[in-house]
């Protein structure tokens, strides 16, 4: 039974809200994303007390996210609040004006809390098992230490960015003094947390929140990197150093210029992006993970995974192939027959292509999606494809191998094979790879031409200049053998031999 429910998350900075629509266990879609600046935590000085103008700011905005569910016909909300509401000295009084003009019952969590729910959002779109994390918000960082996919440790400390900005670096453009300031400040905030320093072998940094994610839109947008997505990207120590001085010796309109830099975060990026070096340095990572998932999608997960302790998806990477199928409404049973006819043209002609587990992978869940371009028209959705894997996100697989798989649904039915200009995130080889595995897909694909499932197996043989193709049948398999041999140009030109299928 399809179900929807929004999450409302009022941070000291800013107010998000998703709606979702969900099977549990099954699949789901985000079908709504809003977001307003609130600076809730804009002012607050060393009494704690939340100020007038954005209590009422935020107040309006969840006013709006609660009449915006209501008239999609959302019944079921959940409303959090982190880091500014739960320091407030005047947090009561706040809670019961927000339920009296909103309706909202907001949860305020503790930092533990705010902690788990972005590791919730983080392990089950990323394909880590172990790392330290982050969750930089305006008004604190939540840290947590990753293993085995479980959490080891986590922590909250008030080192959010509006926090760090208005207390410190207070100039418009950093002075020396501030940015020492800030140093000493973020040492002595870090110094007690034995758990976050290296751990012996190098562990990745997995950041979380809007800081990061901005940062990672600076990084590709200086680098004209090819995709338009930032979950699972990597930045270096070095990168990440290099903007942390850029930044600090820029003012406030000079980084709004920045191709990339939000405006509403211009004034807290500095702030930051400091703080995210100082967490590289401290934990000793070399490399920064972006997730563009966090405390919203952990929510979500507890109510999509609701019974299960932990709620942990058991395969990242299969269940992100599978919801996008079911998403696009694929065809399982002809999806299934194009899987075991293009893993078993894979395992027989191995001796010819020579690959391995990974790029037989990659090749399986290709066939899991190349027709979601159906969905959008029959014609030419192969190149449809291609535009919805890129642009729903397979999570759990590097940018390289989802636009492999991207490609391998392009190139599924006719044509050349081209980069279909990602070869800025391919590697050396993979354009072989993809001509190599969409051969193999492209065969399948019309042994099942009639989506009967009239081919029932496939048995080769490689001979000295041809690979002979004996194809096992109920019924009449005379039209998909006669499509398939059609279809072997692509065959002949990767692997410099004929196919003959019969």
């Amino acid at each position: 039974m399809t179900q929807h429910v929004g999450i409302i998350d009022l941070g000291s900075n800013t107010a998000r809200m998703i709606v979702v629509q969900y099977q549990p266990y099954h699949s789901f879609k985000l079908v709504e994303e809003v977001k307003e600046n609130v600076r809730l935590a804009h002012n607050v000085g060393a009494d704690n007390q939340l100020q007038a103008e954005p209590v009422a700011m935020a107040i309006e905005t969840l006013r709006m996210f609660s009449n915006f569910c209501r008239a999609l016909g959302v019944n079921e909300v959940v409303a959090v609040a982190t880091s500014a509401v739960r320091d407030a000295a005047n947090q009561a009084s706040f809670l019961a004006q927000v339920k009296e003009e909103t309706g909202l019952d907001l949860r305020v969590l503790s930092g533990d809390e705010e902690a788990y729910y972005s590791y919730l959002g983080m392990i089950n779109t990323l394909g880590v098992s172990n790392g330290f994390m982050f969750d930089i918000g305006g008004g604190s960082v939540e840290l947590a230490l990753v293993r085995g996919r479980g959490l080891a440790h986590t922590t909250s400390l008030p080192l959010g960015t509006v926090r760090l900005t208005e207390q410190i670096l207070r100039s418009e453009t950093p002075t020396k003094a501030e940015l020492k300031a800030l140093d000493r400040h973020l040492d002595e905030a870090l110094a007690e947390l034995d758990w976050f320093r290296p751990q012996g072998s190098k562990l990745p940094l997995i950041g979380v929140g809007g800081t990061v994610r901005n940062l990672a839109k600076l990084e590709q947008r200086a680098q004209r990197y090819p995709l338009d997505i930032v979950h699972g990207y990597t930045m270096s120590l070095q990168r990440v150093d290099e903007w942390a001085t850029r930044l600090s010796k820029l003012n406030r309109n000079e980084r709004e210029q920045l191709d990339g830099l939000n405006n509403d975060r211009a004034d807290v990026i500095t702030a930051g992006v400091l703080l995210i070096r100082a967490l590289m340095q401290r934990c000793g990572a070399d490399s920064l993970w972006i997730c563009g998932h966090g405390l919203r999608d952990g929510i979500f997960y507890e109510q999509f995974l609701r019974g299960s302790q932990p709620p942990l998806l058991g395969d990242v990477r299969q269940f992100s192939v599978e919801n996008l199928a079911r998403i696009y409404g694929y065809n399982v049973v002809h999806v299934a027959k194009v899987r075991e006819l293009s893993l078993a043209l894979f395992d027989q002609l191995q001796s010819l292509h020579g690959y391995g587990a990974w790029e037989r992978e990659l090749l399986e869940a290709a066939t899991v999606v190349h027709d979601i371009g159906v969905a959008v028209n029959f014609y030419d959705h192969h190149k449809h494809g291609l535009y919805l894997i890129l642009n729903s996100m397979l999570n759990g697989y590097t940018h390289r191998e989802m636009a492999m798989v991207a490609l391998l649904t392009r190139h599924h039915r006719k044509g050349g094979v081209t980069d279909a200009g990602l070869g800025g995130v391919l590697a050396e080889g993979d354009l072989e790879r993809v001509g190599k595995l969409s051969a193999l897909l492209r065969i399948a694909e019309y042994l099942e031409r009639s989506k009967s499932q009239v081919v029932q197996s496939v048995l080769c043989k490689i001979e000295k200049n041809q690979v002979r193709v004996k194809v096992q049948a109920v019924g009449d398999a005379s039209i998909e053998i006669w499509d398939a041999n059609r279809k072997t140009n692509l065959f002949r030109k990767v692997y410099g031999v004929e196919m003959l299928i019969e």
